[in-house]
Order: C-alpha cells, then sequence, then structure tokens
C-alpha cells in the first residue's frame, strides 16, 4: 500500500527509531545522507582528506610555537631558531608585545649586613658579617608549605633600590619607608648583642650571581659575581622590632 500524502513510510520510520533513536525522520535521513557521501569517497579521496587535516594540525602546532617563541624572553631555543622564527612571524604575524611580565630573573641577589656596636665602656666594634639571604634559603629549602614572611627580604631589597638614587639617597617619603624597613627585618635576625652595648650603625652589602647557562649552550660565558657595598645607616630605637631596644 503506498503511504498516504504527508505521511512517512513504516520501514523508514522503524529503521531510523531502531538505528539511530531520532525523533525527527528529516534529521535522521540527513544522517544516512552524510554517511552515503562518505562511503561514496574512494581510498584516494580518504586518503586526501585525511592528509589535508594532518596538515592543518601540523600547521597549527607549527604557528603556535613560532608565536610562543617569538613572545617569550631570551633563551636557548631563541638564540638557535630565533632568526627563523622572526623571518616567519614578520611582518604578518608579529606582535608588540611579551608573554612574560616581568622578565624571567637571570641574576641571583645575596643579601648581606653587618653592625657597628658600642660597648659599655665607648668604644666601638664592627660585626662579621651575616648572610641573610642564606638564611631565608635554608629556611625554604625542604620546607612543603614555607612561610611567606622568608620573602620579606627579597621584596624589601627590590623597594629600596627603586627607591635610592645612584649615591644611595633615599628619593622622597617612599626611600625612607625603605630604609626603616629594611634596617628593622635586618635587625631582627640579628643576634642579640652583649649586655650594655648597643648597635649604633648598619651597613649591608649585595652580591649579585649570574645565573649559569644551561649545558647545551654554545658560546656562553660565566661572569664572576658582582659585590656592592653600601654606605652606613644610623640605627635608632625606632628601627627595632617590637620588644627589642638593640
Amino acid at each position: 500500500m503506498d503511504p498516504e500524502p504527508g505521511g512517512e513510510d513504516s520501514n523508514d520510520r522503524h529503521d531510523c527509531n531502531d538505528r539511530h533513536d531520532c525523533d525527527d525522520r528529516q534529521g535522521c535521513h540527513d544522517r544516512y545522507d552524510r554517511r552515503d557521501s562518505l562511503r561514496e569517497l574512494t581510498s584516494g579521496q580518504r586518503l586526501a582528506v585525511v592528509v589535508a587535516a594532518a596538515a592543518v594540525a601540523v600547521g597549527l602546532l607549527v604557528h603556535t610555537g613560532a608565536t610562543f617563541l617569538h613572545l617569550a624572553p631570551r633563551n636557548a631555543a631563541t638564540d638557535a631558531i630565533g632568526d627563523t622564527v622572526n623571518s616567519y612571524m614578520a611582518p604578518e604575524f608579529t606582535q608588540s608585545w611579551q608573554l612574560f611580565a616581568p622578565d624571567i630573573t637571570r641574576t641571583m641577589t645575596a643579601v648581606g649586613a653587618r653592625v657597628e656596636l658600642r660597648d659599655a665602656d665607648g668604644t666601638t666594634r664592627t660585626g662579621p658579617w651575616r648572610d641573610l639571604t642564606a638564611q631565608d634559603l635554608a629556611e625554604l629549602r625542604g620546607n612543603p608549605l614555607p612561610s611567606r614572611i622568608r620573602q620579606q627580604l627579597a621584596n624589601a631589597w627590590t623597594h629600596m633600590l627603586a627607591s635610592h638614587d645612584a649615591e644611595q639617597r633615599p628619593v622622597g617619603p617612599a626611600g625612607l619607608d625603605s630604609e626603616q624597613y629594611l634596617k628593622r627585618l635586618a635587625l631582627s635576625r640579628m643576634p642579640a648583642t652583649p649586655r650594655g652595648a648597643r648597635i649604633e650603625r648598619i651597613q649591608f652589602r649585595s652580591t649579585d650571581t649570574t645565573v649559569p647557562p644551561p649545558p647545551w649552550k654554545a658560546g656562553a660565558t660565566r661572569t664572576a659575581p658582582v659585590v656592592r657595598t653600601y654606605p652606613w645607616w644610623p640605627v635608632g630605637t625606632d628601627d627595632f622590632a617590637q620588644g627589642r631596644t638593640s
């Protein structure tokens, strides 16, 4: 019997419902049409589709990698293929911003301090240098839950350098605040003074060491550490942490 106008063949409905679990007969037939079109492709045509899809994927990976290297700070990879990457990126894909901010740290700074003591009889003497950064590193190494307190020294040192001029003179109130904060932080890590003695001055020293290059980087040179000694700063009672006077 022919199906009624506007109706649907029972075999078609049964096939759609059983094989595709579709409620929409037109959508079910559309799926059949797409599958039939794929089956009609020859082996060579299918191979061409696979090759084209693979070429697009490889092209996206290459472009993404080139963009990353173009934006990344200088490193061993950019030293090796930087010219090739830049020639690919320019001028169509060139970028004017940096992927990482701030730049990767290339130096390690160790901060040390020593104090000048005045004994009870009025004589003065200078104490030994104490590596404050080493104290922080000893606390951080092997500690799965390090305290943020051990980052205070690095932050205070960076703030001090940014708020002082070339002659290490404070620039405005920010410079004075950074001095007091750094002095208080360093004095809190100094050992207790002998009975009757008091701290009159404090002096800082920094040692900048260049991070060694990777072993595979050709032509890399190692530079000697740069040591800088800063002027003496007077110490007053306000420079000590609460509960300590010398």
